[in-house]
């Protein structure tokens, strides 16, 4: 059993249920610091992601859990 892959398939699995779980939050974290695009909101207004990029972080989520499985099984053999 070789401890890399394994720790890969961990890290894997709980990054990806974390995008699966909180898309909002990676959305936002990929985003701060940048500028708005627009500048006729609302003073203070939060706007949330749109469908399409949390179902895109969504996934990338799902993704990750797979990929995490695998090395995982294949870890395990």
């Amino acid at each position: 059993m070789d401890f890399r892959t394994l720790l890969a398939a961990v890290l894997g699995v709980g990054l990806g249920v974390f995008f699966v779980a909180y898309p909002e939050a990676v959305v936002r974290a990929h985003t701060a610091g940048r500028g708005p695009t627009g500048r006729g909101g609302e003073y203070g207004g939060d706007e949330s992601p749109s469908d399409r990029w949390r179902r895109l972080v969504r996934l990338v989520g799902v993704a990750a859990i797979a990929l995490g499985l695998y090395f995982g099984a294949s870890a395990l053999t």
